[in-house]
């Protein structure tokens, strides 16, 4: 099964961006709203001049936990994977691993962590669990009338909680976690979030059980406190959970091809035979969920987080509009429906679904 739109061609001429996205609002010469606007990535990008500075800034963090300085998840790809050699091998802190399999990871990207961590000699927690959980997560989410809310982002975030939970539990003041600056980006946009998170509440209530577990996991939200500028390093560990995106800043960039290389370089790496967008390692369920998105706006988080790497000069245009095909491999997208009983006829959407 292959997606589409009508709006497949109608992109911002400079960033990619559909015209059918929120706020995408293209002129007349193709451009988007966002380019228009001279939209630029996080200013605090900037907020040092070099690795070394940030590596002087992250000092006071080392030794600060019991045992582990630092929480890193790792999804088995080259960008998690980068941060984590470089949070070892540069800042010299004390690293825990964290690798979340909620049932359809793909055996290459778990093998990939398990070999990058015995190459670094990290203690890794590999955490399958609440398998019932998230095939209610997707179902409800991809059934959902809720426009915007991503099954790949609330997804996403149950891992970043994961990750704070572990934290909290190994007593860890600190969690890096290897988003691009994209992802950064969309993880930041904290009052659209909890707008789209309480439109899903609603739709999910009668599934108390679900919505329950659900509320409960984001408690632990009370124990962070996000990176906004270099006085959150200054103040050293805290109470509070610091979390902070590791490709934020200017000195890290998005190149696939060359983090990839590093990965190899540093242990055997491997690409998945097939992922989405292409190039990354991501698990099978992003399939589905993409297909439910475009389906739904004509659109996905992934266009979104793309056009922002367009624009922050990390990707060019032709190389992200390559690596948005949404091409699934015959029959997974059916199979994956089912696997979480989702019949595929219930997901509303006015788009058609066709080569994309």
């Amino acid at each position: 099964m292959t997606t589409s739109t009508q709006a497949d061609h109608h992109r911002c001429v400079r960033c990619t961006l559909p015209a059918t996205h929120p706020g995408a609002d293209l002129d007349a010469q193709g451009f988007c709203a966002f380019c228009r606007n001279n939209a630029l990535p996080e200013a605090q990008q900037n907020a040092f001049d070099s690795e070394d500075a940030l590596a002087e800034a992250l000092a006071p963090f080392k030794h600060a936990g019991k045992k582990y300085d630092v929480v890193v998840p790792l999804s088995g790809g080259v960008d998690s994977s980068f941060a984590l050699i470089r949070i070892v091998e540069k800042f010299g802190l004390r690293a825990l691993a964290f690798h979340n399999d909620h049932g359809f990871e793909d055996s290459v990207a778990t093998a990939n962590v398990r070999k990058l961590c015995a190459s670094l000699d990290v203690d890794l927690v590999l955490w399958q669990h609440d398998i019932g959980f998230m095939k209610a997560l997707w179902r409800h989410l991809n059934t959902s009338p809720v426009l915007g809310l991503s099954g790949c982002y609330l997804c996403g975030n149950i891992i970043y909680l994961n990750a704070l939970a572990i934290a909290e539990s190994f007593g860890v003041p600190l969690v890096i976690n290897g988003y691009t600056k994209g992802q950064a980006g969309i993880v930041n946009q904290r009052e659209r979030g909890l707008d789209l998170f309480a439109q899903f509440l609603k739709h999910a209530k009668h599934d108390r059980e679900f919505t329950e577990e659900l509320l409960e996991k984001y408690r632990v939200l009370e124990r962070r406190r996000d990176y906004s500028s270099p006085e959150d390093f200054a103040a050293g560990p805290t109470d509070k959970i610091l979390v902070v995106p590791f490709f934020l800043f200017k000195f890290y960039k998005t190149d696939k091809e060359l983090l990839q290389a590093e990965c190899r370089r540093r242990f055997d790496w491997q690409p998945m035979a097939t992922s989405y967008p292409a190039r990354t390692t991501n698990c099978k369920m992003i399939w589905l969920n993409t297909y439910v998105d475009i389906k739904k706006t004509g659109s996905s988080i992934y266009d979104e987080e793309y056009a922002s790497l367009v624009r922050a000069g990390e990707m060019s245009r032709d190389q992200a509009i390559s690596d948005l095909e949404h091409n699934p491999p015959p029959g997974l997208v059916e199979s994956l429906a089912q696997a979480i009983d989702l019949d595929l006829d219930t997901v509303p959407g006015e788009f058609d679904v066709r080569r994309r």
